[in-house]
């Protein structure tokens, strides 16, 4: 019996090694997901868009800041 507790700690370990590698979500956060009204997820999801959006254009301006300096890379 302890042999096998030992294996499920490995494998859970190990598991948790691969999503943060992967940079994978939970498969509880997941589930909570599908559990949510489905106007909450429109409204996170509008959220995350607009950021993701915020982001690639501050590196869209950040990658003009380089090229208009000159800077040979």
């Amino acid at each position: 019996m302890k042999k096998s507790r030992v294996y499920t700690t490995k494998k859970k370990t190990e598991q948790r090694i691969l999503q943060a590698a992967n940079l994978a979500p939970s498969q509880d956060m997941l589930e909570r997901l599908t559990e949510i009204h489905p106007m909450k997820q429109v409204a996170v999801m509008s959220v995350v868009q607009v950021a993701v959006f915020g982001f690639m254009l501050l590196c869209f301006w950040v990658i003009q800041v380089v090229i208009d300096s000159g800077v040979q890379l």
